[in-house]
């Protein structure tokens, strides 16, 4: 559906939305970020998903899609064809109706951290390691100094912000974030 124009001129003069902006609101589209969001893209991607898994299949690889990032990811033979497959990738891509961006392309051997959407995925599902440092310091020195001590980008809500990172942490590597748990005992939360 389009967005009503009395919405778009309040966007307009509120500074939120330019020209070409609002021109675009105007005709059919879908809203982002809407629970259903999801499932569309998987609907619309469907043909390309299909390719691009018959393509990791005879290269003996598997595809994975999380969004719009593609994966490739396969034995250590694939890094010699790696040009090859990711002018494939863009050729199947184009076919369907997408392109991909190539300055995003990664070739990411077992030798370094493999990441998609910002988890490392090597052997096992992970944080990267500065960030897990980075929350373990931050959970030590709110149990030493005190929370307020800590929240130097101003959190309304400080402790519902680490607590987000605290689960995070634990869906990605359960053990690890048992180590931050504790930490998280430690801190005094009456002094906030």
């Amino acid at each position: 559906m389009s967005t009503p124009e009395p919405v778009i001129e309040r966007m307009r003069e509120d500074g939120w939305l330019d020209w070409h902006q609002a021109k675009c609101l105007r005709f059919p589209h879908l809203a982002q970020g809407a629970p259903s969001s999801p499932m569309l893209a998987n609907l619309c991607a469907f043909r390309l998903d299909l390719r691009l898994d018959g393509l990791a299949y005879t290269l003996g690889a598997r595809y994975s899609r999380y969004a719009d990032d593609l994966v490739i990811s396969g034995p250590p033979t694939l890094a010699t064809a790696a040009a090859r497959v990711a002018a494939r990738v863009g050729q199947i891509a184009q076919a369907e109706g997408y392109a991909v961006n190539h300055r995003k392309t990664r070739l990411a051997t077992q030798a370094s951290a493999q990441r998609v959407c910002g988890v490392v995925v090597n052997q096992r599902v992970n944080m990267k390691r500065d960030e897990f440092d980075r929350l373990r310091a931050v959970l030590h020195q709110c149990g030493l100094h005190g929370p307020a001590s800590q929240n130097r980008e101003g959190h309304a809500d400080f402790r519902a912000h680490l607590r987000g990172k605290l689960n995070w942490a634990g869906q990605l590597n359960p053990v690890k974030a048992r180590r931050l748990h504790a930490l998280w005992d430690r801190i005094d939360w009456g002094a906030t």
